[in-house]
């Protein structure tokens, strides 16, 4: 079985959304397989309004590490929702998703490229861990709501 690590690399808090005048915040890293990169991610979502508005998760995959270029990596997108059955991800295209347009990737797939392919699979193995293991995402576990 393959073995999923991440390591937590940044965080960023922005104040006063120009859209809707709240406060967000993105973290992100990188995810290793077997002890060596596979993907990056990034997880956006506005404080106190995951009930609401949910949150986008962008991971970029393909080859890492020297001698490798954006063209060698693509971004798939998920949107986060906290309905009534429970928390759950979406893939959503990438090519309309703002925060996908990472300098990481050189393309950035549509939702049809991912879904009903063995990359979704691989997709959802690694948001699986992302919740798990990333202890900033907290909020997103709808452990606030009342």
């Amino acid at each position: 079985m393959t073995e999923i690590t991440l390591e937590l690399m940044g965080s960023n808090d922005f104040e006063r959304c120009e859209c809707c005048g709240d406060n967000s915040r993105t973290v992100w890293g990188l995810i290793y397989l077997d002890g060596y990169a596979h993907a990056s991610y990034f997880v956006h979502w506005t404080l106190g309004k995951v009930e609401t508005l949910g949150a986008h998760l962008d991971l970029i995959l393909g080859a890492w590490g020297e001698g490798t270029t954006k063209a060698d990596r693509y971004a798939v997108s998920l949107e986060y929702r906290l309905t009534d059955q429970g928390p759950g991800f979406m893939v959503i295209d990438a090519t309309t998703h703002d925060s996908s347009q990472h300098e990481l990737a050189g393309h950035r797939l549509l939702r049809d490229e991912v879904v009903g392919t063995a990359l979704s699979e691989r997709v959802f193995e690694l948001v699986d861990a992302i919740s798990l293991q990333d202890i900033r995402i907290k909020e997103l576990s709808g452990a606030n709501r009342v």
